[in-house]
């Protein structure tokens, strides 16, 4: 079963290009790596509405301050759950790796993403929207794996700048 919805694929749209007559399969990098678990802190939405999640890294990106150790410039992961078909809901963190235990800044929570075989996608951020309807939609449906057990989530390097053009992001799915 797919965890993602076509809520989700709307997920992070700060610019609406499209890719015209682009084969995915062309542009979208993949690759299958054994990764160690880690914990990630943030704020989380349970929501319908993927417009929502921009309105949450709005909120938790000056937050992060607030988190022992951890630089405003660090890492950040989108991580998602937990969907819904029947009523299009999901669970969206957006989070840094942090193994802070005790005290969580107000209304954070924190989530430990299992190690395991994961397939991670490389593709431009402009094509978000396309990608992820072929990654789940196609290339899991096609390819040796299956969807797994743990957390999918999309990784962004200090350096990310959605705003930029031709810049990169990464999505990891959880595969057997």
């Amino acid at each position: 079963m797919l965890r993602i919805t076509a809520a989700l694929l709307t997920l992070l749209l700060m610019t609406q290009v499209s890719a015209e007559e682009v084969n995915l399969s062309e542009v979208i990098e993949v690759e299958i790596v054994t990764i160690e678990g880690f914990t990630v802190l943030g704020l989380e939405i349970h929501s319908s509405d993927s417009l929502q999640i921009m309105t949450l890294w709005e909120e938790f990106t000056p937050r992060i301050q607030e988190i022992p150790g951890v630089e405003m410039d660090s890492d950040a992961y989108g991580v998602f759950w937990g969907n819904d078909e029947m009523y299009d809901e999901f669970t969206y963190l957006a989070c840094i790796e942090s193994d802070l235990t005790d005290p969580l800044p107000e209304g954070m929570i924190t989530l430990n993403i299992p190690g395991g075989e994961y397939a991670v996608f490389t593709f431009p951020f402009e094509q978000v929207e396309d990608a992820y309807s072929y990654i789940y939609g196609e290339w899991l449906l096609v390819s040796a794996y299956e969807h797994g057990a743990g957390y999918d989530f999309e990784y962004y390097p200090s350096e990310f700048i959605p705003s930029e053009d031709g810049v990169l992001m990464q999505l990891y799915v959880s595969v057997e």
